[in-house]
Order: structure tokens, then C-alpha cells, then sequence
């Protein structure tokens, strides 16, 4: 527990150029200077006048801390529990492995119902973010985890690989909405330049679950019951925990700043006149069919789900196979199964601090290309030796540099929309099409090539290097696009104001974060 002292030094800090922020890019470079003032008889027009700075005063300054600190207690931590819950669904089977469910199931293989997760996670996220348009995200967001909650303990009535598959597929469907709409909550709450931190702490749960579910499985699966097998008391030990977390979500999951109870009105005030200049305010039932035709059409959110979806090839690497890798390595089930909580606890690591990890080598493209570089040197370890201890060290260092691209390139695209419904849509594909990636990954470690995986470590190392190439090509695009607003601006004094509303990042005062 911090005291406000250390919290009030936090987020001192987080007003100075951090995260997805860059020198030349952004509507600017801290509170002072990058939000763009409204006065009274403006505040109606659905799109903000970007050219008059913003000046808080003092009071307004701690008005926004005070409400960053309630946002990220009473909400982040919160939905980080959520996410933490969906993602044990979601590995369950890889941890149910190693406790013989292949064997009780008579399963030769768990590709296909590992697989299929991602089929249905992919096919419902953009659906499932435009009815969050429409529903209370609280209301949407503890449906979808109470759903996915049944299903899961249901896992442990399967009597066969068909039953399985089925209920691997239902769990991808409602756990699909759940990364998208908590995203998508997530930039109606922060500004962008106060993103990209709380979405590494989101993904940093995901780590976190794997850190301690291999020990917690070896635990589970060593209880001697008549009437469960080890991998039903896994399943329903999971399942239940995820329970608690949805029903109790109903009631504490807050929709949006200006209907939140806990918040004051001055917190309110000033988060209103901020992320309505960004042209992130919102609320439940706006809708743009004009923003979710450009999204659809917008190559640059093509391009991050594409990067997306690539990265987390790799990314799903540690927490489906670790368990995996480390029983294989020679170090037993029991054993393995608990080693695999130290890579994930280096991925946890890295997810946590990834919003410093961005600061510190310059923006947030520079970040993934870095942890890829040294991602691949993981790798390289892994397949270049049959020694385990190199081995277990290589994947430490590619399971624990691969996840920091999970919350960067969701942050980044995300960062740069503007309309709440181009930001859903933005959160909702790069979230789908990232996701995936896992579906490929459960395909690339065939227990024919144990035990050291050469063709799944080659092919992870050749995704690698494009993602290193995709995000530097990317990075010059939005430089240049910058360059070219600075030097010829263009006209928009003849447009409506609810065109000047549906421009998002065509607005010629916007601009990209690198």
C-alpha cells in the first residue's frame, strides 16, 4: 500500500513526456501545454477547437490528480483482477495437461481445443465492442465474465474431445469482448498519454496468472480425490474464482467519469474538458456509423492488428508452452509446473513496467522493436542447445521480453484515434486480430518435435524480425504523416460540426504518437 505522498510523486511524474508520448507528436507535451481549451460556448460542439491552449489552474491540477488516483484504485485495479480471472479460463487447458487430461479424455493431442479458443475470441470482439456502445459497460463487462465463469467449471462435465472443443469455443466467445470492452473503458476514462501505463498493468495480470497457476495446478493436480479427476478440480477451481470476480463486478465496475458516484464534481469537471478535447468523451448509445466505416477502411489500424497479431505469436509462447517446455527440460511435473512461474514472473515484470520501459527508449515503437531484438536472443538460446539451464534462461528472456508488445501496440493504436467509436473499433480489431496470434502459437509446438521445438523457435524468431520491420515502417508513416499536417494544413472551416466531429485523426491539429 502507497501513501498519497508516493502516489502524488507518481503521478507527478506521469505529467511529464511518458508512455506513448513523443517530443514531436500528440496534441502537445504535457497538461500545461498539450490540451486545448473550450470556453462555455463551446463545450455543445460535438468535436473540440484544437488551436487555444489549455492553462489548469491549480486547482484544476489537483482536481486531475485526485481523480487519477480514484480511477486507477476503485477502477484498474479492478478490472486487472477481471482480466487476471479470464486469462486462467484461458490457459487452463495448457495447465490441465501436464495432470493428465489428455489421458483421462483420451485425447492424443489438445492442438484442436486449444486452437479453437482463438477461432471464437477473434470472430466476437468487434460485435461484442458495438454492443458495449449500446449496454453498460459494468452490465456488459460482469455478463461476459459470469458467462465465461459457468463455462469454464463446466469444463469439468466433458466426457470426451468433442465436448472440449465445444466448451473452449463457448469461452472464446465470451471472453472476446471482455480485452476489447476493458480497453475500450480504459481510453474513456484516461487521456492518452495516461493509457499506455494502465494497459500495461491490465496485461501484467495476465502474467501474473500465469506466474501462479503452474504452481497452483501441481498443487490441484496432486489432491487425490474418488470422485474428480485432477483436471475437473482445475477446472472448477478456476472456474469458481472467476465467479466471485463477475458477480461482485455488477457492482463495483463504474461506466464513465461524469455518472461515476465516487468522484467529485470539480474531478469531474476537469476529465470531462480533457477527454473531450481529445475526442474520447463519451457515453453509453453514442454511436458513428461514419467512424466505424473509417475504421474499417483506415490501413493504419490494419497495420497495427496485423503487428498485433504477429507479436503475440510469440507472446503466447511462455504462458501456453512454459509448463510444457519446463516438464520437458528434465525437471520433472511437479517441479516444471512450478518453474514455469519464473518466466511468467519475468513477463509480469516487463508488462508492469511497461509504461517506463516505453519512456525510457523513446516512444512506444522504439519499445517493440527493442524487446523484439531481444526476444530473438531468447530464442536463439533455446534452440541452440540442449543444455536446460541455457535453455530455462532463454525462455525467461523471450517469454519475459515478448509480452511487452501485448499492452505497447494495443496502447499505441488506440492512442492514436479520436471519436469514441473509432476508438472502440480501433481497440476491438488490434485486440481480435492480436489475440489470434495465440491460435497460430497452439500449432507451432507439436509434441512430435519435443524436445527441443527447432521449427516452432525458427518460426517464432522469423515473426519476430517482422514485427521489428512492420513497426519501423509504421513509425516513418505516422513521422511523415506529422510533417505534412505541420507544412500544409488543411481546410476544414467549410465543414459541419458534426463533420469536424467524424474527422477523428483526420483533424488536421492531430497528431500521431510514434
Amino acid at each position: 500500500m502507497i501513501s498519497n505522498k508516493e502516489y502524488a510523486s507518481t503521478l507527478a511524474e506521469e505529467n511529464t513526456p511518458t508512455d506513448l508520448e513523443s517530443t514531436d507528436t500528440g496534441y502537445g507535451k504535457d497538461i500545461k501545454n498539450s490540451l486545448h481549451d473550450r470556453d462555455s460556448s463551446s463545450t455543445s460542439l460535438p468535436f473540440p477547437d484544437l488551436q487555444d491552449k489549455l492553462v489548469l489552474t491549480e486547482e484544476e491540477e489537483d482536481a486531475y490528480r485526485r481523480y487519477l488516483r480514484k480511477a486507477d484504485l476503485y477502477l484498474t485495479i479492478f478490472i486487472c483482477t477481471g482480466y487476471m480471472m479470464s486469462f486462467l479460463n484461458r490457459i487452463a487447458l495448457s495447465q490441465a495437461k501436464p495432470v493428465g487430461i489428455a489421458t483421462d479424455l483420451h485425447i492424443s493431442d489438445i492442438t484442436v481445443p486449444l486452437s479453437i479458443f482463438y477461432v471464437s475470441y477473434l470472430v466476437f470482439q468487434v460485435p461484442s465492442n458495438i454492443v458495449l456502445r449500446h449496454v453498460r459497460p459494468s452490465i456488459w463487462l460482469a455478463f461476459l465474465a459470469t458467462s465465461w465463469s459457468i463455462t469454464g467449471g463446466c469444463g469439468a462435465l466433458v466426457k470426451n474431445n468433442a465436448g472440449l472443443i465445444i466448451v473452449r469455443f463457448v469461452i472464446g466467445v465470451f471472453e472476446a469482448g471482455f480485452t476489447a470492452g476493458a480497453i475500450a473503458v480504459f481510453a474513456s476514462w484516461y487521456p492518452r498519454d495516461k493509457l499506455s501505463k494502465r494497459l500495461g498493468w491490465m496485461y501484467s495480470s495476465a502474467s501474473l496468472a500465469s506466474m501462479w497457476a503452474g504452481p497452483a495446478a501441481a498443487g490441484l493436480g496432486s489432491i487425490n480425490s474418488s470422485k474428480l479427476r485432477p483436471y475437473q478440480i482445475l477446472f472448477i477451481f478456476y472456474g469458481g474464482i472467476s465467479l466471485i470476480w463477475s458477480i461482485s463486478a455488477f457492482f463495483v465496475v463504474k461506466d464513465y467519469p461524469e455518472t461515476c458516484s465516487f468522484l467529485r464534481k470539480d474531478e469531474k469537471k476537469v476529465i470531462s474538458k480533457i477527454m473531450a478535447q481529445q475526442g474520447t468523451e463519451g457515453n453509453v448509445g453514442e454511436f458513428s456509423r461514419v467512424q466505424l466505416v473509417r475504421s474499417l477502411l483506415d490501413w493504419r489500424i490494419w497495420a497495427w492488428s496485423v503487428l498485433g497479431f504477429l507479436a503475440n505469436i510469440s507472446a503466447y509462447t511462455g504462458p501456453l508452452f512454459a509448463p510444457i517446455f519446463t516438464v520437458e527440460m528434465g525437471f520433472g511435473r511437479v517441479a516444471g509446473q512450478g518453474m514455469s512461474a519464473i518466466p511468467n514472473f519475468c513477463s509480469f515484470l516487463v508488462s508492469f513496467f511497461s509504461g517506463k520501459l516505453i519512456q525510457l527508449a523513446g516512444g512506444t515503437s522504439a519499445a517493440v522493436a527493442i524487446s523484439q531484438v531481444f526476444n530473438i536472443a531468447g530464442l536463439i538460446m533455446a534452440v541452440s542447445t540442449t543444455q536446460s539451464a541455457v535453455r530455462f534462461v532463454g525462455l525467461c528472456l523471450f517469454t519475459g521480453a515478448s509480452v511487452l508488445s501485448v499492452p505497447a501496440i494495443p496502447g499505441w493504436a488506440v492512442s492514436n484515434q479520436s471519436g469514441i467509436t473509432k476508438t472502440a473499433m480501433a481497440s476491438a480489431m488490434v485486440s481480435s486480430f492480436g489475440s489470434f496470434g495465440g491460435f497460430v502459437t497452439s500449432y507451432m509446438y507439436p509434441s512430435a518435435t519435443a524436445p527441443r521445438y527447432v521449427p516452432g523457435h525458427i518460426a517464432n524468431i522469423s515473426v519476430c524480425a517482422a514485427v521489428v520491420i512492420g513497426t519501423l515502417l509504421l513509425r516513418i508513416s505516422l513521422q511523415v504523416s506529422n510533417r505534412r499536417r505541420e507544412k500544409t494544413p488543411a481546410d476544414i472551416s467549410h465543414l459541419s460540426p458534426t463533420e469536424l466531429a467524424d474527422l477523428g485523426d483526420r483533424h488536421p491539429s492531430f497528431r500521431y504518437r510514434v
